[in-house]
């Protein structure tokens, strides 16, 4: 394979990789450690990339992705988080036992360990 065929195939796949994380994303919210995966798995199963590949596209990819959902500490309480999505403005509060422990406020994060 040519040093040209090569970055074509590589940017190809990495667009590929791209696309799946925008179609994905929602489903996720925010654990992108999962979406990573997941990622990583179809471009080495559906599309045949090897997998040393597959973990950089992917990282490339997820790195492209701006983050589409903020965090309005100013809204909610003790047991919710407002979540803002950043493009249409629209806020939905959540409870914090949904969400993964990197969107959880720090305060939750220390009551939990508190507890066990």
């Amino acid at each position: 394979m040519s040093d040209t065929s090569a970055k074509d195939y590589r940017s190809t796949m990495q667009a590929a990789a791209k696309a799946y994380i925008l179609r994905h994303q929602d489903e996720y919210l925010g654990d992108d450690e999962r979406l990573y995966d997941r990622t990583c798995r179809y471009l080495v199963h559906g599309l045949e990339v090897p997998t040393f590949m597959a973990q950089r596209l992917v990282h490339l990819a997820m790195t492209e992705v701006a983050s589409r959902v903020a965090i309005d500490r100013a809204q909610g309480d003790s047991t919710r988080l407002c979540l803002v999505h950043v493009r249409s403005g629209e806020r939905a509060l959540f409870p914090l036992r949904y969400l993964p422990l990197r969107l959880q406020p720090p305060m939750t994060l220390q009551a939990a360990a508190a507890a066990h």
